[in-house]
């Protein structure tokens, strides 16, 4: 299979629209260093694609990707999607709000998989619909919410086994709901290969770090590098944890010799020094064996 990465940053992108910091700045001055947000499609033969989240990016992702309608196959209609389904991870913005693209255009029953409380959260029900539920009938003519249990193994492309995985990442509150929803990783097999997608994740808990033994790839959270790097570079003071994700830094050195054939890091916030090519953090980087995403990357499992 082969997975093309749409995006590779967090909720703001890079750069951010309030930002002025080295990296944002920088992204301002020379587009190659511009990042939008993350986002990855699997296909195992170039024609149709299964999308893992939707971000406010997606439309141009889509169109800078060539994962577009094709005149020679578009038919009298001039229509085509080339999205066999959607699973999203969870409830934040920069995952989900590009959902609201599949309320125009050849999207018709289009399979869009997440955790049940997520599902809930944006579809809401018949009776009482939230936002996605009845935005431009989203829910009614365009995409089919379904609930996917947590372990359940989806079969799409004919071949392609796709399932979700609960990892701590979104808030938990007092009367236990998970903030905006539960997410999901989600583990995506083709025959022998195997790869993980973690664009969020809260810690590298013993139980998922043996889960990722013997994957082909994992492509996760590298939102922040240091925990305290949001009061460091931006002068707010919550952390990297308490956001939800594990540093960077300390994920370099938890995933060594783990068994896993690529690391790849993905969901870059604006802030994130690693994301500079010739700077101390990318090196640490390199030096681990570990990778770099970048949008438009394609990865061969």
């Amino acid at each position: 299979m082969e997975i093309t990465v749409l995006g590779t940053a967090s909720i703001g992108g890079v750069p951010e629209w309030d930002c002025t910091c080295p990296n944002c700045a920088a992204a301002r001055q020379d587009p190659r260093l511009r990042r939008t947000r993350s986002s990855i499609t699997a296909t195992l033969d170039g024609d149709m694609h299964v999308l893992f989240d939707a971000g406010h990016d997606l439309k141009t992702q889509l169109e800078s990707n060539g994962i577009v309608p094709r005149v020679e196959t578009a038919g009298e209609t001039f229509r085509e999607s080339r999205i066999d389904s959607v699973f999203l991870t969870h409830g934040h913005a920069d995952h989900t709000v590009g959902v609201a693209e599949f309320c125009t255009g050849k999207s018709f029953e289009l399979p869009l998989h997440g955790p049940p409380d997520l599902i809930d959260f944006l579809f809401g029900s018949e009776e009482t619909p939230n936002y996605f539920g009845e935005l431009g009938r989203l829910a009614r003519n365009y995409v089919i919410p379904i609930k996917l249990i947590q372990e359940k193994t989806v079969t799409r492309l004919g071949e392609l086994e796709i399932t979700g995985i609960e990892i701590p990442h979104t808030q938990v509150l007092e009367n236990g709901r998970k903030y905006p929803s539960s997410t999901y990783a989600y583990e995506i097999r083709h025959w022998d290969r195997r790869l993980v997608y973690a664009p969020d994740l809260g810690r590298l808990d013993p139980w998922f770090i043996d889960r990722l033994e013997g994957a082909d790839v994992l492509l996760m959270d590298a939102t922040f590098w240091w925990d305290n790097e949001l009061e460091r570079i931006s002068g707010i003071p919550i952390t990297s944890y308490k956001l939800g994700h594990v540093p960077q830094e300390e994920a370099v050195e938890i995933l060594k010799d783990r068994g896993i054939g690529r690391v790849i890091f993905t969901h870059f916030n604006h802030t994130n020094p690693s994301i500079l090519e010739n700077g101390d953090q990318r090196k640490i980087v390199d030096k681990a064996g570990m990778e770099t995403a970048f949008d438009g990357m394609k990865i061969k499992v």
